[in-house]
């Protein structure tokens, strides 16, 4: 499993999202490769009327390597192939 992260913000079409500047979204991507995992993300990201700014991070993650804290995520992505988690801020 991947697990890739995006630097995003809001397209003008996100009208429910008042004082949210931007957000970190965690991805987390069951696929064979990078390339197909990086593929699916921005689809999504695009898909929930975000604009991606830039990818900051990428990781292979299994069981073992996934901290407690995000289990839930990474056991949801073993059932659903995706999950999307966004940490929103007002401003930077």
């Amino acid at each position: 499993m991947f697990l890739l992260t995006y630097h995003v913000k809001p397209t003008s079409n996100k009208k429910d999202i008042n004082d949210t500047k931007g957000a970190f979204v965690n991805c987390y991507i069951v696929t064979d490769t990078l390339k197909n995992a990086d593929k699916i993300a921005r689809q999504e990201i695009e898909e929930m009327d975000w604009f991606i700014l830039e990818r900051e991070e990428v990781q292979t993650i299994d069981n073992e390597s996934i901290e407690d804290d995000k289990k839930e995520y990474y056991e949801q992505a073993l059932i659903d192939k995706t999950v999307f988690v966004f940490y929103t801020y007002p401003e930077l």
